[in-house]
């Protein structure tokens, strides 16, 4: 994910989250200790707070840091995030499937595969 689009994300989750607490962004500023000035161009993605304002920002909505970095599930990059992790999760099942024909059909001239000493130990 690129810088930008996580302060997007961090923009859109401290406005929204301001507003579903009924703060202004006045209230807000001042519960942090910054300007409301500041906030408004945070929430405009105009500038980036220093980890110490986040997490004052964070403190004054009663969340831990991270919770303002997580897209919301109406976010364009929440639908990336969940596109991609299906698609590895797929990728990896065809992988290891494929991998077991592979081997399978690589050892079948040979004989069904007999367990080792070792393994007979690991059955109980």
């Amino acid at each position: 994910m690129q810088g930008s689009q996580l302060q997007d994300i961090l923009a859109s989750n401290i406005k929204r989250i301001r507003k579903d607490l009924g703060y202004t962004q006045a209230e807000l500023a001042e519960m942090a200790g910054i300007s409301t000035g500041f906030m408004s161009d945070i929430e405009r993605c105009r500038r980036w707070p220093s980890a110490d304002k986040f997490a004052c920002i964070a403190t004054a909505m009663k969340l831990d840091p991270f919770q303002l970095l997580l897209p919301s599930p109406d976010s364009p990059y929440f639908d990336r995030h969940r596109t991609l992790t299906t698609f590895q999760r797929q990728a990896l099942k065809s992988f290891e499937k494929s991998m077991a024909e592979s081997f399978n059909n690589l050892m079948q001239p040979y004989g069904p595969i007999r367990k080792s000493q070792d393994d007979e130990d690991d059955d109980f």
